[in-house]
């Protein structure tokens, strides 16, 4: 019966050494198949749109094999997520071409909001000058929604 336990710790301890053997095996054939690949350089996360665009706008490569629809909204820039698909659902062109290109920043001067936020300079207390408040609270009445703005 002592034989038995022998044998089967024996056996425990090759499956174990032959388990150990291939795990090692593995791992070393990963590392030289790491080492043999060229290093690259870590990747920026893409970027949802480049900083000078906005959205996109509808350009019709020629006009005269453009479809009524599309003309309609040649030139117009919509935002990114509310732009149509193309070709419309109404394009009556066999082989549509337009397409869009990224809407340019119209806005002329940088931000206005700086590195601390101006806010500060802007308080609104009862008596000082510069109150915009008109006095009605609407919180402490409740909201009077017959009211047109």
């Amino acid at each position: 019966m002592k034989t038995i336990w022998v044998l089967a710790a024996l056996l425990v301890v090759v499956l174990a050494t032959l388990a150990w053997v291939v795990v090692r095996r593995r791992s070393a054939d990963a590392a030289s198949a790491a080492a043999d690949k060229p290093q690259s350089l870590p990747s920026k996360p893409p970027t949802k749109r480049p900083p000078d665009t906005w959205g996109k706008t509808v350009v019709v490569p020629d006009p005269a094999k453009a479809c009524p629809a599309v003309l309609a909204i040649q030139g117009k820039s919509f935002p990114n997520d509310d732009a149509p698909r193309l070709p419309l659902s109404a394009c009556s062109v066999a082989t549509c071409q337009c397409h869009f290109v990224p809407a340019k920043e119209r806005r002329a001067s940088p931000e206005r909001r700086s590195q601390a936020d101006r806010r500060a300079e802007l308080r609104f207390e009862p008596g000082k000058e510069g109150d915009r408040r008109s006095g009605k609270d609407r919180r402490r009445k409740g909201y009077d929604w017959h009211q047109t703005i």
